[in-house]
């Protein structure tokens, strides 16, 4: 897909989102740029707001309080079907909004401004005003879904004791993402052309079958311009993200460059690398690489992305800071993915990696890609079930697939697929972490949440079944129509903080009971659910506003566990939900990662009883109703068991075994069927 095609979609896809959540364009575009950065691990987490007045306009923020940090993006809009050129008067400008916004917040200009109704936007003037002595380094995005020339990005300011540094996201920046996202771009660094440079290098003969082994040095200076080009893209088969010099190796690595860049090489590790091929030039018998093909780099990614952190301060001089590099050229390319993650495990000494820092390669997530791409919803009608829900496990999947279908065969992919069914890994985290009450975890933004989420899975049976897989479906619809309806409530800001402690408040009331395969059916909430969902908002709403700590930031006050604790044992009637409580309580498996591990022959049971056709469960229990046969239990259930089997719903191995009990004495007792 070349850029005006994606330019073209990317636009089409907002205006649906438009549609959907009753969101202004703006929003929107601002909302799908923001998922690339903070997935190419540029940007942390985002909150969006509206304000613009004369000489001042934001659209979303970000306070990280551990780093004393403040991104501010503006978003310049573009509504045309096509690639459209930005102004660079109008990038310039944008800039210059955002900054005026930074300052007249510090020196307490917009306090008596800004509407307290507002909240997201008054939120970010009481923590810019109230945290001006702490916060020393800010970043002001300029995002668009236009293209803007690359010679006008600002240089990065000192103003007032505060670091100011500017960057854009455009739809070139969004498009490149996307292309390395969905493996459509490979990493290609051509170190003659590009940096009039080439690498000496040791050639390991005969290392392995599976792979050609080199080592080099290379500048520190070349290393952080190549990530400074592909970003995580460059790490994207690396287990860990760049967190901005939070563990202390990060930190280590800004000093010794600070102050002993000559001794870099000496301190540092390296990094491990691999790569589809690689080229050698011979002088004088001494190899050198010049170009290197599908690079990757898969352990050392905290150091290469804070080499480059680190060069973006004033007067930071890379010139004696070299790093040694080992390249992994694999020969056998259906073994990439086995070699790269025995590479990410056993090649790091710097810190620690545990299984639980893989994410989209692992077994899991590619359970739940393979389940959205096979299993149909049910059809409300009867009729033949016409669409799945559609799991983004890496960037990009979605359009990637959509760009192959071509006429009508892209309509048939939307029809099959549609993009409110869409979900991504962070938005998989949210449902489940809200499910599992969490609520003050996913406050605290999408990427640090889905982090807490996989170690969570660390410690969980991680093998992913049908029935998990519906239900975590039921749990998504559920997170959805949270969304509809406290957004219909115009509450004026947290609404991400709301839905998740909506969500964990039922899942605690219900003692994770809540009939998840009725919601999976009807792909949507009944009646009862939707009246307790609204009888919880006002509550909710009035909780989170009224921290415990007098004028603390009520974003910072979901965060706390105490925000939840103090909620959840709350009074609520839970009466109008009765019917919805499941009460077979050991056949509801908590956390359905697994549901039951199944012996072959409990196995073979549960097939059996699930070929029994409702026709012969209604009939067993009229028959036992006439001839006061059974238990009022028994016929109770032999009844329900007819309409399972009309949903062709999933038995647990309880039900299975009592539905072959049934049938048996029924038979035994002269129960015939004979139509």
């Amino acid at each position: 897909m070349n850029l005006s095609e994606f330019a073209v979609d990317f636009l089409e896809g907002a205006l649906i989102t438009v549609e959907e959540e009753k969101i202004s364009q703006e929003d929107a575009i601002t909302n799908d740029i923001l998922e690339y950065a903070i997935d190419s691990g540029e940007v942390i987490a985002h909150e969006l707001c509206h304000y613009k007045v004369r000489g001042i306009k934001i659209n979303a923020w970000n306070y990280d309080e551990e780093n004393e940090s403040i991104d501010l993006f503006v978003t310049i809009f573009k509504g045309e079907q096509r690639v459209t050129k930005v102004s660079d008067k109008d990038v310039l400008d944008a800039f210059s909004k955002a900054e005026n916004f930074l300052w007249q917040a510090r020196e307490g200009k917009l306090s008596a401004k800004v509407d307290e109704s507002d909240i997201t936007v008054f939120d970010l003037v009481q923590i810019i005003e109230q945290s001006k002595n702490e916060v020393k380094n800010v970043r002001i995005f300029v995002i668009t879904n236009g293209q803007v020339s690359s010679e006008i990005i600002q240089e990065a300011t000192e103003q007032n004791g505060v670091y100011i540094d500017f960057q854009i996201w455009d739809i070139e920046r969004v498009h490149q993402q996307y292309l390395i996202r969905s493996g459509k771009q490979k990493i290609e660094i051509d170190f003659l052309n590009d940096y009039n440079y080439k690498l000496k290098c040791l050639h390991m003969d005969k290392v392995s079958e599976k792979v050609d082994a080199y080592i080099a040095i290379i500048p520190g200076k070349i290393l952080a311009s190549v990530y400074e080009k592909y970003r995580q893209g460059l790490l994207e088969k690396n287990v860990r993200t760049f967190l901005q010099f939070r563990a202390r190796v990060n930190q280590g690595i800004r000093e010794t460059i600070r102050k002993e860049p000559d001794m870099f090489f000496a301190y540092n590790n390296g990094i491990s690398t691999t790569a589809e091929k690689v080229d050698i030039d011979f002088e004088d018998n001494i190899p050198y690489i010049t170009r290197i093909s599908n690079w990757q780099v898969v352990n050392g990614g905290q150091t290469t992305a804070s080499i480059f952190a680190t060069s973006m301060e004033k007067e930071i001089d890379l010139s004696k800071v070299f790093v040694q590099m080992k390249i992994s050229v694999v020969q056998q390319q259906d073994e990439m993915g086995n070699i790269v993650a025995k590479i990410s495990r056993f090649a790091n000494t710097q810190t620690i990696i545990k299984d639980s820092d893989f994410s989209s390669n692992s077994e899991y997530h590619i359970a739940i890609e393979n389940f959205s791409r096979t299993e149909w919803v049910p059809s409300l009608t009867g009729g033949k079930a016409t669409n799945k829900w559609f799991y983004e496990r890496t960037r990009g999947q979605y359009l990637d697939e959509k760009s192959k279908k071509t006429g009508k065969e892209s309509k048939i992919f939307d029809r099959e697929y549609p993009k409110k069914q869409k979900f991504l890994k962070t938005d998989l985290a949210k449902y489940e972490m809200s499910w599992w009450q969490r609520p003050f975890d996913v406050s605290k933004g999408a990427e640090n949440n889905f982090k807490l989420f996989t170690k969570e899975l660390s410690s969980q049976k991680n093998e992913v079944g049908k029935k998990y897989y519906q239900r975590l479906i039921a749990k998504a619809i559920l997170f959805k129509e949270i969304d509809k309806i406290v957004a219909k409530k115009a509450l004026g800001g947290y609404k991400a903080n709301m839905v998740s402690y909506i969500l964990a408040w039922l899942s605690y009331k219900s003692n994770k009971k809540l009939n998840l395969d009725n919601i999976w059916e009807n792909q949507g909430i009944n009646e009862a659910v939707n009246d307790m969902i609204e009888q919880m908002i006002d509550i909710v709403w009035s909780h989170i506003n009224n921290p415990s700590k007098t004028g603390m930031n009520i974003g910072e006050w979901c965060k706390k566990p105490e925000c939840w604790l103090t909620l959840k044992d709350k009074f609520i009637d839970t009466n109008v939900i009765n019917d919805e409580i499941r009460k077979d309580a050991d056949t509801y498996v908590e956390n359905d990662l697994v549901g039951q591990e199944l012996s072959p022959q409990d196995a073979k049971i549960i097939e059996k009883a699930g070929e029994i056709k409702s026709e012969i469960w209604f009939a067993i229990a009229k028959w036992a109703k006439e001839n006061n046969r059974f238990t009022p239990f028994d016929r109770k259930l032999a009844y329900n068991l007819g309409i399972l089997a009309n949903r062709k719903a999933f038995l647990t191995i309880k039900q299975a075994k009592s539905a072959m009990r049934i049938l048996k004495e029924s038979e035994e007792e002269g129960f015939k069927y004979n139509f």
